[in-house]
């Protein structure tokens, strides 16, 4: 069924402000800056299905997906807010912005670990990434563990030749397109891959830590929801850790509790995004049916200082109270350690008998 929309891809542009360069005749296609990599005249829009693609960077999809990606929401939200801006209402959604793609539905969890898994095989670890991963103090062993690779600069469509020849699925797994008939991957933001895996220890998803950030986004979910053949990543929430773990942390972004967890050996939850916390009620109540009793909020120090970071950390704890754990957050002395990583890194640097303030009033080691 083809969806139709109240609205077109000019003016989401237009919502965006979008500079126009270069407009084609009367077709309504153009040219713009590209909101993500900054470049002059590289973003495309087709007008006639509604999809964008820039020519630098390789950011592309539809116009729902492009006024998410800006402001960093969901298509839902996105949706919601352009019809809002422009004073219209649909029955439309945004899960189908172009008759023309054929999006499919998402492949099962272990279809999904397996391609991936295989995908991450066949990539390697640029110098400068591995030296990052070193410095943010991760060892060889622990990089190799979690499988951490680099975005190739070339050759995506021979992955995906390599990967169909070893019988992997690419149909419904996030971040596999068709284009013109042809197999793709949507590896073309130089950065680390890293992966996110959920409580079982499949591979659930794909991240990209980006070389340069966009909009002051660091990490962008390897995905393909709105592209021929693709699949939305979702945003899944990375488990590291003892499922029946007695105390679980909770902090957000996965290579921040990567680093946490092997410094300290303590189960981490890694949210996806301090306000991102869909499918963390499914986790909690499998982790207190496995036994954990006590959970420690362990966002950033900011939460002290920072109004919308201290409002994040209190929902969180909220939530966790209601599933019934003894809650805590994680509060450090020395306020120039930004995140749990950070201390963890700080105390293995320092001396191991460092007291952990889990609270204004009580102090425990850990």
């Amino acid at each position: 069924m083809v969806r139709t929309f109240p609205f077109k891809i000019r003016q989401v542009a237009d919502i965006l402000q979008l500079k126009i360069r270069h407009e084609a005749g009367n077709t309504g296609n153009a040219d713009v800056d590209c909101p993500f990599c900054k470049r002059k005249s590289k973003l495309n829009l087709n007008a006639v299905k509604n999809v964008y693609r820039c020519n630098f960077c390789g950011e592309n999809g539809g116009m729902v997906g492009l006024y998410g990606k800006v402001h960093d929401i969901s298509n839902a939200d996105a949706f919601r807010e352009i019809c809002e801006i422009l004073g219209c209402s649909s029955t439309a959604t945004p899960d189908c912005e172009n008759p023309d793609v054929k999006p499919m539905h998402r492949a099962s969890n272990d279809t999904i670990h397996q391609t991936y898994a295989m995908l991450l095989s066949l990539l390697n670890l640029a110098t400068p990434h591995k030296e990052h991963l070193l410095s943010r103090g991760l060892s060889e062993e622990w990089i190799t563990e979690f499988g951490y690779k680099s975005v190739p600069a070339f050759g995506q469509q021979g992955l995906c030749i390599k990967l169909i020849q070893s019988g992997c699925i690419l149909e419904g797994v996030p971040g596999f397109y068709k284009e013109n008939g042809e197999w793709n991957v949507k590896l073309n933001a130089p950065g680390i891959v890293i992966p996110v895996c959920s409580i079982d220890g499949r591979i659930a998803g794909l991240q990209i830590r980006l070389n340069n950030p966009v909009n002051s986004r660091k990490y962008i979910w390897v995905s393909s929801n709105d592209l021929d053949g693709g699949a939305s990543s979702g945003a899944p929430i990375h488990f590291l850790g003892d499922p029946a773990a007695k105390r679980v942390y909770i902090t957000d972004g996965s290579l921040k509790g990567m680093v946490a967890h092997t410094l300290s050996r303590h189960t981490f939850i890694c949210l996806p995004g301090v306000k991102n916390l869909g499918g963390l009620d499914d986790l909690l109540t499998c982790v207190k049916a496995n036994g954990t009793t006590e959970t420690l909020e362990a966002l950033d120090i900011k939460k002290l200082t920072d109004k919308q970071a201290g409002e994040s950390a209190a929902m969180l704890r909220g939530k966790l109270s209601a599933h019934g754990f003894k809650v805590t957050s994680a509060v450090w002395e020395d306020k120039s350690l930004g995140g749990v990583d950070d201390y963890f890194l700080h105390r293995m640097k320092t001396t191991k008998n460092h007291v952990y303030n889990v609270d204004i009033s009580t102090a425990v080691a850990v």
